[in-house]
């Protein structure tokens, strides 16, 4: 550097003025660039992506695709599970009495359904990306059977409360599990027809639960009647939990493939277990999900918690006995049912021709079924009650239904199970149990009347904004699921052609953390047994592109494989596993334990065969014979470079496949980076492939017989080490950290 450019630098670190400037000069370009590259969209053309563009398709034919029976047994599920809780919505006020509990108490009782949806919801979308979702389904309702009939037995609060968290079993499984077979049974053209037949159980059973609850409770008389509706109508449940277990498994993501391929070639089920952790990241960063996320959770609010509310004013204002309640909520749902089948056509007509569309019409009918509740509360009879209510139904359904195909069409298939149960947990979870606590906290400080008046119309047009704001976002997303199974077509068919595999491949991924996004589109292939040096300025993303690899961050978008099998949703312990190892940045051990002790803790996948694990030890303080002479002595108070060798040498007991090594050399001592070198070298010779973080590039190029360059993000060289020394840009930019010198 110059003496000029020397005394430029000094006044800058002088003036903390003239810092702050530079600071938010180059923040500003790091931004500008970020959006420059973030509009850098996806594009492909309607006949790729699912369900959009084409001719309608009829339902006969949809349901010759998909078969009748899976409609059929399915439909008799979503009614039987709403039977119950239109009972408990109905005979809400003779319960209140025959236990002596308040308002508040009610309207929580009445929303833990989803309590059990927060306990079960993540759990049941994890099995059922998994496992065989009919099977899932079926213990699920056998479940909710049982305890429907025990709901008639309760004589205290608190067995009330735990009736209920079982029986919320049932509805459990509706979303994450019973949605993603309908998903994957039934083409994209024809989907909204089918989840409008699937959710117009739910107002079926709303219109036959209260008939027959208030019907058996009269029937049965006193005060105690409101019992034998639940023992009576948690039988029918039993039959069905029989006989979808005869409904055939569907084939996940089959007609993604045949839209996006011309055929189904890929697995249908994942070659490596997705973890929870990796599937909610993944499904956090699908920014039109996210937005609906958000979204539900408002709409919940007036959706789970209003209807039993509103039943309280039936009786309590409007002096309605349960047969004449039951009598009332049949009427409204009527209007569901004619919402849903409007809800249905809609989705498949407004999709096929603009996704974004289908958006907008789902967030004008969820904004309006607020201000319809509000009306509702303060109808002053039950006529106007009624036929309020009937089009409060309608908008609702009208919305909802084309939700589950939106969901389907953004989320990747193999996250299908987990994507439902996210729609479950913050309609049920968020919105219920929130909404239940805002209503009966206003409503014990003022009326019933005024808490519906106040929650319902503003969290359903919040609601109905953030569905409008997702829409923006929808087409590239499902561009984007595309994009990744047309490039996992192509490498398929590579490797059936006898190509060479590499043991690791990145394809156009995308990182980000929060809103900023790191990475950009990195392609990469690591050749088995090649020393592969990361190179670049800091903050380029390379220890972020091996935090990808090893399983530490979730990518945006993009594929990672091993030996071929795609490990994108593979958490880090199953990539360990595998035998893909990182050893990370700065000190990467448990300074309070001995030496001894930190082999132990690091020996993970080995811990419980004792003879691989001491011979292993031996092996590795052979590579580090003073680690030999530290045994008993606390990690911490080792050198640098001790501590380097000790990390390393936990890495290297998990026998890893593919080594990745943040920072080797990172404020050692010459003379210790040239013998953890050596340890390289042997590695390397033994065959182990190397993935090395590094920012002396001759420490990188004495070793690495390739060099890829990243700098903001991206790669700007790939090629042999030697070539590198070439690129004297390049070289100036990892000393200087700048590209111009």
């Amino acid at each position: 550097m110059t003496d000029s450019g020397r005394g430029a630098a000094q006044a800058v670190a002088d003036d903390p003025a003239v810092l702050a400037g530079v600071v938010l000069a180059e923040e500003a370009k790091r931004q500008a660039l970020q959006a420059q590259r973030g509009s850098d969209e996806i594009t492909l053309p309607d006949d790729l992506l699912p369900g959009v563009g084409g001719t309608e398709m009829p339902l006969n034919e949809v349901l010759r695709r998909g078969g009748r029976a899976t409609i059929i047994v399915l439909f008799g599920l979503g009614m039987v599970d709403n039977l119950n809780n239109a009972a408990f919505s109905v005979l809400a006020p003779d319960i209140q009495r025959s236990l002596d509990i308040s308002d508040t108490a009610i309207g929580v009782i009445g929303g833990l359904a989803g309590f059990t949806l927060f306990l079960t919801a993540i759990p049941l979308g994890a099995l059922g990306d998994r496992y065989r979702r009919t099977t899932i389904a079926a213990i699920c309702t056998g479940i909710w059977s049982i305890f429907a009939v025990v709901t008639g037995t309760v004589h205290a609060l608190w067995q009330m409360v735990g009736a209920r968290i079982a029986t919320g079993m049932g509805q459990a499984n509706e979303q994450p599990i019973q949605s993603s077979i309908l998903a994957d049974a039934y083409p994209p053209e024809g989907r909204g027809r089918i989840f409008a037949i699937h959710r117009a159980a739910t107002p079926f059973g709303v219109m036959v639960g209260p008939v027959l609850a208030g019907a058996i409770a009269s029937m049965a008389g006193g005060t105690e009647g409101w019992r034998w509706s639940f023992i009576v109508l948690g039988l029918p449940a039993a039959a069905l939990a029989i006989a979808v277990l005869l409904v055939a498994e569907p084939a996940r993501g089959k007609y993604e493939q045949r839209t996006a391929l011309g055929e189904a070639t890929l697995d249908s089920e994942p070659s490596t277990p997705i973890s929870v952790g990796a599937a909610l990241a993944r499904l956090k960063k699908i920014k039109s999900f996210y937005y609906l996320m958000a979204a539900l959770g408002a709409f919940g609010m007036a959706i789970v918690s209003v209807p039993i509310y509103l039943s309280l004013i039936l009786e309590e204002e409007l002096g309605l006995s349960a047969a004449e309640r039951g009598l009332v909520g049949t009427i409204a749902a009527a209007g569901g049912v004619v919402g849903a089948v409007i809800g249905g056509r809609s989705a498949d007509s407004l999709f096929r021709k603009n996704p974004e569309r289908a958006m907008t019409f789902v967030a004008i009918a969820i904004a309006t079924l607020g201000v319809g509740f509000a009306l509702q509360a303060n109808a002053p009879n039950a006529a106007l009650y009624t036929a309020v209510g009937a089009i409060t139904s309608g908008l609702l359904f009208a919305g909802l239904v084309p939700l589950s195909p939106l969901v389907a069409a953004i989320v990747p298939y193999r996250l299908r199970s987990m994507g439902f149960a996210m729609v479950g947990l913050y309609l049920s979870l968020v919105g219920g149990i929130g909404g239940a606590l805002l209503i009966g906290l206003i409503a014990e400080a003022a009326t019933k009347r005024v808490a519906i008046t106040i929650v319902a119309p503003i969290t359903s047009i919040v609601a109905g904004g953030l569905v409008l704001y997702a829409s923006r976002f929808i087409r590239q997303d499902i561009a984007r699921s595309v994009a990744d199974l047309i490039d996992e077509r192509d490498e398929q068919q590579r490797m059936a052609a006898g190509g060479n595999v590499p043991i690791l491949q990145v394809r156009n991924l995308d990182f980000s953390y929060g809103q900023v996004q790191v990475l950009f589109d990195i392609s990469l292939d690591v050749k088995e047994g090649e020393v592969l040096a990361l190179l670049g300025t800091n903050g380029a993303g390379k220890s972020t592109l091996l935090r990808a690899l090893s399983g530490l961050g979730v990518p945006d978008r993009g594929i990672v494989r091993f030996r071929g099998r795609t490990i994108t949703y593979a958490d880090p312990g199953t990539r360990v596993r595998a035998g893909i190892v990182q050893l990370p940045g700065g000190k990467a051990i448990f300074p309070t334990l001995t030496v001894l002790e930190n082999l132990l803790a690091g020996a993970t996948t080995i811990r419980r065969e004792h003879e691989r694990m001491a011979h292993q030890i031996e092996r590795v303080v052979g590579l580090f014979p003073v680690l030999g002479d530290r045994m008993e002595q606390q990690a911490g108070t080792l050198s640098g470079g001790e501590q380097q060798m000790l990390g390393i040498a936990q890495s290297l007991l998990l026998e890893p496949e593919v080594l990745l090594i943040d920072e080797l050399s990172l404020g050692l001592a010459p003379v210790v980076v040239q013998q953890l070198l050596e340890v390289v070298e042997r590695l390397k010779r033994d065959g182990t492939t190397i993935v090395i973080v590094e920012q002396s590039i001759n420490v990188a190029l004495s070793i690495a017989d390739r060099a890829v360059f990243m700098e903001k993000g991206q790669i700007r060289f790939d090629g042999p080490a030697k070539d590198l020394l070439e690129r004297s840009d390049l070289v100036r930019a990892v000393f200087l950290g700048d590209e111009e010198g």
